[in-house]
This record gives structure tokens, sequence and C-alpha cells, in this order.
């Protein structure tokens, strides 16, 4: 039995280690998305391992802080501290859900809270209205076709530039006060096994494609301290903002996870805040967000 326990440390300790391959392994981000439940399960467990004497005290003490070590990303992105001050800038991150009735409350939120700029994700041909019904004060728009759940789409108060259609994505450049910026909406696949690190693969060289200060907002499917947000990060040059709140309730509300995010470049701070679903299986996300 002791045998048995010590074999269930290593497995632990190896999908923990596992958890943070993301960049280059596709189930490397799906260990990611568990790994709360394996470090907290497995500082149970390693107790039981002490009092069942399968390990000496010593060792129990030392893999604890093993795994406290592996659970300190999740941790800070959960509870970093968030700045004071008056906001430069607000978006409003939103995933619509394709079989959202009616976009009418949608509309009514975003304009409550008066963003500055949208990032929506699977908009279809019929909540695609959503546009049209805020186009007085969000001229600048622009949507791309992408899967059958619908595509992504951006809004913002100031005109639009440029605009790019990508892999899952839509960019639009403004015109803002303090110069041209990009505002990206993106939506990745699933991990694996579904497709999100292929998906990734041909995003992410677009996505760095785009020439100066990039703001994005998406349904990433993925938790914040994984391999996949790391790598978008790096590909626009931005930081995810805020505390990793619950932006998405499945099974019956038996799961909730951090899965949509917004991003600004180095420097910028941002709050966190969540809106209801409003007819959609995800929350809103509205950043904040304080300038350097």
């Amino acid at each position: 039995m002791r045998a048995v326990m010590r074999v269930v440390v290593v497995l632990g300790l190896l999908a923990l280690g596992a958890s943070f391959a993301g960049r280059w392994w596709a189930w490397g981000d799906s260990l990611a998305v568990a790994r709360s439940w394996v470090g907290l399960g497995g500082l149970v467990w390693l107790a039981l391992c002490g009092a069942a004497g399968a390990l000496t005290w010593r060792w129990v003490a030392a893999l604890w802080l093993v795994v406290l070590a592996a659970l300190a990303p999740v941790g800070w992105d959960k509870w970093r501290p968030e700045p004071g001050g008056a906001a430069a800038l607000v978006i409003y991150q939103k995933n619509m859900n394709f079989r959202m009735p009616s976009v009418a409350p949608l509309v009514e939120d975003v304009q409550a809270v008066g963003p500055d700029m949208v990032t929506l994700q699977e908009v279809d041909a019929e909540n695609q209205a959503v546009m049209a019904a805020l186009v007085e004060r969000y001229p600048g728009q622009h949507y791309c076709a992408f899967s059958a759940v619908g595509g992504q789409a951006v809004m913002a108060r100031w005109p639009a530039l440029e605009r790019r259609c990508g892999y899952g994505w839509a960019g639009m450049q403004v015109d803002a006060p303090g110069g041209p910026v990009w505002l990206v909406s993106l939506h990745l696949h699933w991990p694996a096994p579904h497709s999100q690190h292929a998906h990734l693969a041909k995003a992410l060289p677009e996505l760095a494609a785009l020439e100066g200060p990039v703001f994005l907002g998406g349904d990433f499917n993925m938790v914040p301290w994984s391999g996949a947000m790391a790598r978008v990060e790096e590909a626009i040059g931005a930081r995810h903002m805020g505390r990793a709140r619950l932006s998405i309730e499945q099974f019956g509300g038996k799961l909730w996870l951090p899965i949509d995010h917004v991003l600004a470049p180095e420097g910028w701070a941002g709050r966190t805040v969540i809106r209801p679903q409003l007819g959609s299986d995800h929350f809103g996300v509205v950043m904040e967000l304080v300038a350097p």
C-alpha cells in the first residue's frame, strides 16, 4: 500500500511538471487547466503519505514546497494586486454564444458600462445585430467570419484606419487619441485533444505581423497561466491584465473556469470587472486599464 502511495506521488509530480510544457506539447496546457486541482489534491495526498509512513515528514515538507511553487503562478493570477486610479481605457470582452436568444440585454449592458472598445466572439448572422445596434456609439467596426459557431468582431469609439482578418481573429487599427492602436478579438479552439496548439501555430505569425500597440480581448478556451497565453503575449508584445476571474459556467454550474482574457501593451495595468451572462454561457469581462 505504501508503495502504491509513492507511485501516486510520482505520477502527480509528473503531471504538475508537464503542466508547464504547454508551449511545446499540446497536452501540457490541458494539464495546466487542472493544475490547481492536481496541486491542492497533491498537498492532501502528501500529508496522507506522511501519516501512513509512505514518506518521511522531511520528504513531505520538501515536496510540499515543490507543489506550492508549482501553484504560485495560479495564485498570482487569481490574487495579483490591481491598480487604483482612473481608467484611461476600458475594454468589454464577451463571447456572445451563438445560441444567444436576444442581443438586446447585451446592447443595454454595453451602453451602461460605456467601454471605449468591445471585443466579441461567436458572432453569427443573427447576433451580429449587436453591431448595428451600437454603430452610432462605436463607428469603428470590423467582423471576420470563422467557424460554424460564428466569427469575431471588434468595435471602437474611434474610426478604423485598417482592418484585417486572421485565423480565429479579427483586427482593426483605430485612430485613438494617443495615436493608432490595434484592437483584436481572438477565439481559440479548445485544447488537446482538440486543436488549440495547431490553431496557435497558424494564428501567432499573423498576430506578430501587426505593427504598433495591440490591445486584445478573447475567449482563449485556456487559463492565463498556460503556455498558450505566454505565446500570444510574446507574439503581440502584451501582457494579460487584471485578476483571473471565472468567466464561463459549464455542466450546470459544476465547472467554472477563467478563460476570457484582455491583453494590453507592456506597462499597462488592469482591473477586472465581471458582467452578467445575458443569454451566453460566458460572463462579460470588463477590463479597466490604467496607463503607464
